[in-house]
């Protein structure tokens, strides 16, 4: 894992059930590409991230882990793939 990743500050909002994500233009650039370097889990949480599902929802629709999302989100967060909209605490 690089130092940047090592970075990427988490806290209790990252992961709340309300928690909104989005793709940033980063993030759609990728997931339209093919043969990229992302997991299979970090593909699926791109995908479904849409700026409305909120975090409960993705959890409910994935057929991982709920540590394997939070991964996920840490690693996408990391190459700014994806940015939160909004949480509880907004």
């Amino acid at each position: 894992m690089s130092a940047m990743r090592d970075r990427v500050p988490v806290s209790a909002e990252m992961f709340s059930d309300e928690a909104v994500y989005r793709r940033t233009t980063l993030g759609q650039r990728e997931l339209l590409r093919s043969g990229g370097t992302l997991s299979t889990p970090e593909l699926r949480v791109l995908a479904r991230v849409n700026g409305f599902t909120d975090l409960r929802c993705l959890v409910e629709l994935a057929p991982t882990d709920v540590s394997g999302i939070a991964q996920a989100i840490r690693e996408l967060i990391s190459q700014k793939l994806i940015e939160m909209v909004r949480s509880s605490a907004n």
